[in-house]
C-alpha cells in the first residue's frame, strides 16, 4: 500500500507557517510568548498549535543535546542491499530500531538503501553492533560505509517563513561525562516531549519543581541541551527529506567555513555534518521535491567550485525518529 498516495495532504495557511517558525529552535516558549509573538491571545495560539497536532502535521517537540558531552562519540553508517526483498527489509529496519544505541534510522532511494546514525562510547563498542548486524543479515548487504561524525549542526527551519531567527545547535567536540543520572531522566523526557511541564517532570521524578528547573538551566548553560526542535511530518505537507553526501577536493579552512556558513544559512538546509570517512560533509535538506534539492545541490557545487568535488543523492522514503530514549536508559546503568 502506497502510504503516500492515500495520505491527505494538509495545506500550511501562513498562520501555522508563523507558529511552526516560532516554535522550531525554542520549542519550550510558553502558550503565553507564543502568543504574544503571533499577535494572537492565549486560547487562539494554544488552539493553533493543538489543531497542527491533531492534524499530524507537529510528530513532538523535543531537545537537542550534544551527546560528547555524556561521553559518546557519534558514528553514521550506509548500506547497499542485495537479494532483498519487502520482509527482510522490514526486518532489518525493525532490528535497527531495537538497538539501543541507533538514535536514527532511515530507509531511502538513490545509491543507498538505508542510513542510521549511531552513539558509542568508542570503536569496539561500535564494531560489535555491526558485528551483530553482520551476523543476521551480512548476506543482504552488497556494501557498507562507516564514518565518524565529529560536528552536527542542526539549524532551524528557514522555508517555514522569509524572516527567520537563526537558531543553530552545534552537537560534537571534546568527549566528556558532564551529567548525572538526574540530568539523563531530564534528558530522557525532554527528547522524547520538551514541552513537558515542569510540574510532570518533578512528579514523575520525584523532585522539587525548583531542581527541576535548575537543572535545565545548567543542562544549558553547559551546553548539553542546544535547542528545542519541532518534529514534523513532511509528508503530510507534501515535502520531501533528501540527503547530500558531500565530497570535497582538500580545501583550505577558510574556503571550508565559507562553505558551512552558506549552507546553514540556506532556508532548505535543517542539518550539516561534518565526517570522517569516504566522504568529508552531510548535508540535510527538506524541499517541494528531488529537482529543488538538486537545483540547490548544483547552485552549492558551482558557487562552490573550488570546494565540493562532487556528491551523492538520497530521498528519505522511511524513516524512524531521533530517539535517544533506549540510549539514555542505558547511558543510566553503566
Amino acid at each position: 500500500m502506497n502510504y503516500r498516495l492515500i495520505m491527505e495532504k494538509y495545506l500550511l495557511k501562513d498562520a501555522d507557517r508563523k507558529l511552526l517558525s516560532a516554535l522550531d529552535g525554542q520549542g519550550r516558549i510558553s502558550i503565553n510568548k507564543l502568543a504574544k509573538k503571533l499577535n494572537l491571545s492565549k486560547d487562539g495560539a494554544n488552539y493553533r498549535f493543538k489543531k497542527l497536532i491533531n492534524e499530524g502535521v507537529i510528530t513532538r517537540c523535543y531537545a537537542e543535546i550534544n551527546i560528547t558531552k555524556l561521553g559518546y562519540m557519534i558514528g553514521k553508517v550506509t548500506l547497499q542491499f542485495q537479494n532483498i526483498d519487502n520482509q527482510i527489509s522490514e526486518e532489518i529496519f525493525n532490528h535497527l530500531k531495537k538497538d539501543p544505541n541507533v538514535i536514527w534510522v532511515a530507509f531511502c532511494s538513490g545509491r543507498w538503501d538505508c542510513v542510521f546514525g549511531l552513539f558509542v562510547r568508542d570503536s569496539y563498542e561500535m564494531q560489535q553492533l555491526l558485528n551483530n548486524l553482520y551476523e543476521k543479515y551480512g548476506k543482504y548487504i552488497l556494501l557498507k560505509e562507516v564514518l565518524i561524525e565529529p560536528e552536527y549542526y542542526r539549524v532551524n527551519r528557514g522555508w517555514l517563513t522569509e524572516k527567520k531567527e537563526k537558531f543553530i545547535s552545534k552537537v560534537g567536540g571534546k568527549i566528556e561525562i558532564n551529567a548525572d543520572e538526574l540530568d539523563l531522566r531530564i534528558l530522557e523526557i525532554l527528547t522524547n516531549e520538551c514541552r513537558t511541564p515542569i510540574l510532570d517532570i518533578a512528579i514523575k521524578l520525584k523532585q522539587a519543581s525548583s531542581t527541576i528547573i535548575n537543572r535545565i538551566k545548567i543542562l544549558e548553560k553547559k551546553g548539553i541541551i542546544q535547542n528545542y526542535y519541532l518534529g514534523l511530518n513532511l509528508k503530510k505537507i507534501g515535502m520531501e527529506f533528501c540527503k547530500a553526501f558531500v565530497y570535497l577536493q582538500n580545501p583550505s579552512k577558510e574556503e571550508y567555513q565559507k562553505l558551512v556558513d552558506y549552507c546553514l544559512k540556506h532556508p532548505n538546509v535543517t542539518a550539516l555534518s561534518k565526517m570522517v570517512g569516504s566522504w568529508e560533509m552531510e548535508l540535510e535538506m527538506e524541499v517541494n521535491n528531488f529537482d529543488e534539492f538538486y537545483s540547490i545541490m548544483n547552485d552549492i557545487k558551482t558557487k562552490f567550485k573550488n570546494v565540493v568535488r562532487s556528491y551523492e543523492a538520497v530521498t528519505i522514503t522511511n524513516e524512524n525518529r531521533l530517539d535517544y530514549s533506549k540510549f539514555l536508559q542505558i547511558s543510566r546503568k553503566i
